[in-house]
Formats: C-alpha cells, structure tokens, sequence
C-alpha cells in the first residue's frame, strides 16, 4: 500500500515537473525572456526536492 502511494505522489511530482517545463517554454515565447518564467522555474526545482525526498523515503524500511 506504501509502495502504491509512493508512485502516485512521483509520478504526480514528475508530471508537475513536466508541466513547469512546458509553460516556461509558452511563458518564453509568449512574452520573450523576463521574470515571469522565474515561477515555473521555481515550482520544478521544489518538485525536483520533492521526488528526491520521495526516493530517500521509499529507501528506509518503514515505507517498505
């Protein structure tokens, strides 16, 4: 059951990381290179820490 919850929130964490990436790309050619492409940015390196939590969790024996 662990294990099931564990992917859902990677596979939620990598689909938020895929999604930050692609609307920095619409933000850049929409608007050309200013701050508002910072957001995204922001919101995918929080979502890489996030699934990089997630894989040290899913390593000790509780969540086995």
């Amino acid at each position: 059951m662990m294990e099931l919850a564990l992917m859902l929130m990677l596979a939620a964490a990598m689909g938020v990381l895929f999604l930050c990436g692609y609307y920095v790309g619409v933000i850049k050619e929409k608007y050309g290179k200013n701050w508002l492409h910072a957001v995204p940015v922001t919101i995918a390196i929080l979502m890489f820490n996030v699934i990089w939590a997630i894989t040290e969790i899913a390593k000790t024996d509780r969540w086995q």
